[in-house]
């Protein structure tokens, strides 16, 4: 919508016998726009703007409520917040941040300005920049809750990420976040450079470098280089200082803290919607368009995530597990293949590293130099999977689910599998479907969403005969969220 100034300068030009082309080049303005206006009075101007600001203030208290807890908020933030809850509001987008500035006019929550420093181009999947932030959210009873939160950027392309938790962080923490980092990018960089935090670096004395003991063994596992600054210094990690930038300004503020679960999944999904789809000052394009570029540079990472899983090489039909021989269907497997071993209690399960498909399962065995042979009939024996599909083969909801959980979470199938036919024990069919209709109507098609809609439909105390004790947190709380939504509705 024009501004009352613009209004005027139409109508003077009008005056002055200017075509409405020619006053539309002058004031940069749409032709539509020069046009629609051309023959509207001030008084009619006024009563339209009346109009769309009288439709605003239905959503002023809920603007004030945002700005109460983070003054510095910027106001397209505040018009994404209200289209996410609101829907589209039907009001001009120069409407709505005039009407936000009379707001904080008004009410004082005026935000400060902010500076912009230029940074040096880098090389493709050469360098990223590692830095950390704090800040104080408002709980949804009220309560200061303070977030520790861990940044990564890829200094060439920008692309960002950021991990939170509820306690600051310690060496084994900042451990974590680099592979959940390394994870979201598909790889790491050359080079990382990172102030001189007490959680990684001990002392630096003329370029002699103490790190800690944890991080330091994570360095050399991974292999990637170090580069320390000295202290606050954006003209060498000023990408990543932006970036803490934009979590607490385009992310984190006006946001109600629900847990840190959640904290960290809608930042994931903001990232992917949002994040890194806003166009950078200098590229002059998005971190997501720049990152199509880098991603091939990366350096893979291959995390060992426990001792129960390991990846090896088959020698002729079988391969080593802890000093003992296990075969595998030679029709399925060839010797320039890798394995993933995954150990469950006492079985282990078998799988082609490279697509996730099962090859075998074999039962764990004692000792030292056994050669564990196949099952007889191997080749007949339906796995979990085929038996599930099996058990609900009438249900298209079931179908649907268990295709997506292959999709969604391939390399776990197994045990998701396994879980699922735990959990028959205590639900019976038409419970489960029910559930399942939910995850696939989420789209979230994993043991976790279905076992903890079930506890929202059913009580907790049947979770608890199949839910272990050191996990049951984990489902009550994305349960509650699910009662949340559902409370909503009503």
């Amino acid at each position: 919508m024009l501004g009352i100034e613009q209004y005027k300068k139409i109508q003077e030009y009008k005056e002055l016998g200017i075509s409405k082309l020619k006053v539309s080049e002058i004031l940069d303005l749409a032709y539509k726009t020069v046009h629609n206006w051309w023959d509207k009075d001030e008084a009619y101007f006024y009563a339209f703007q009346k109009e769309h600001e009288f439709m605003l203030d239905n959503y002023r208290q809920y603007i004030i409520e945002i700005l109460r807890i983070c003054p510095q908020i910027n106001n397209t933030v505040i018009l994404r917040r209200l289209t996410e809850k609101f829907g589209d509001i039907g009001v001009p987008n120069s409407t709505f941040f005039r009407y936000v500035k009379s707001v904080r006019t008004q009410t004082g929550l005026i935000k400060p300005d902010r500076v912009y420093k230029f940074r040096e181009a880098t090389e493709l999947g050469y360098e990223g920049q590692v830095d950390f932030g704090q800040y104080v959210m408002k709980s949804m009873y009220g309560n200061n809750v303070r977030i520790y939160f861990f940044c990564m950027t890829l200094s060439y392309s920008r692309m960002k990420f950021a991990y939170f938790q509820t306690e600051p962080f310690t060496a084994k923490a900042v451990v974590k976040a680099h592979n959940y980092a390394f994870k979201y990018f598909g790889g790491r960089p050359q080079i990382l450079m990172y102030d001189q935090d007490r959680t990684m670096v001990v002392s630096e004395n003329l370029g002699d470098v103490l790190f800690v003991k944890e991080f330091e063994e994570y360095v050399k596992e991974i292999g990637y280089s170090i580069y320390l600054c000295h202290g606050y210094d954006p003209n060498t990690k000023g990408r990543v200082e932006k970036t803490v930038d934009f979590v607490k300004h385009l992310f984190l503020d006006g946001r109600i803290y629900y847990g840190v679960d959640r904290l960290n999944a809608d930042f994931l999904a903001w990232l992917d919607k949002e994040g890194n789809g806003i166009i950078n000052d200098t590229t002059k394009q998005t971190p997501r368009e720049m990152f199509m570029k880098e991603a091939t540079m990366l350096q893979k990472v291959y995390e060992k995530k426990n001792e129960d899983v390991v990846v090896v090489t088959p020698h002729h039909d079988a391969v080593l597990y802890k000093n003992n021989y296990y075969k595998v269907p030679p029709k399925l497997v060839k010797e320039t293949d890798r394995i993933r071993i995954e150990k469950y209690d006492d079985d282990l399960i078998m799988y082609l590293a490279a697509t996730n498909d099962l090859v075998c399962k074999h039962k764990l065995v004692g000792g030292v130099g056994n050669v564990v042979t196949l099952p007889h009939k191997y080749y007949e024996t339906p796995s979990l999977e085929e038996e599930l599909l099996a058990i609900y083969k009438d249900s298209e909801i079931a179908i649907k689910f268990l295709k997506r959980l292959r999709e969604q979470k391939s390399r776990y199938v197994y045990p998701q599998c396994r879980k699922l036919i735990q959990m028959r024990k205590f639900y019976s069919d038409k419970q489960i479907i029910e559930g399942m209709a939910y995850c696939v109507k989420k789209d979230t098609c994993k043991v976790l969403t279905l076992a903890s809609y079930l506890l929202y439909k059913f009580g907790e105390e049947v979770g608890k005969k199949y839910i272990s004790k050191s996990t049951f947190k984990k489902y009550r709380e994305v349960s509650q969220e699910i009662a949340e939504e559902f409370n909503g509705r009503n």
